[in-house]
């Protein structure tokens, strides 16, 4: 004798697929804002390397590092 399923079967084996998707779609969901986050994070670390990269080459040319604190954007009235 086989397995029978009867629609109430069906229907409870659908029910469980439904909250295993939404499990997994959440699942999906964090992930991909886990990854955002790192990548966020690698290029501020990336741009902190270019930075150090070049405060070092200054270093190595002049001997000594130049920050210039003061912005050189005009400010333009409203």
């Amino acid at each position: 004798m086989g397995n029978r399923m009867n629609l109430e079967d069906i229907q409870k084996l659908a029910l469980e697929w439904q909250e295993e998707k939404q499990k997994e779609t959440q699942r999906k969901v964090q992930a991909e804002a886990v990854a955002q986050d790192a990548t966020v994070k690698i290029n501020m670390y990336e741009g902190g390397l270019q930075f150090a990269g070049m405060l070092a080459k200054q270093i190595e040319q002049t001997g000594i590092v130049q920050l210039d604190t003061k912005a050189s954007s005009k400010k333009t009235k409203p």
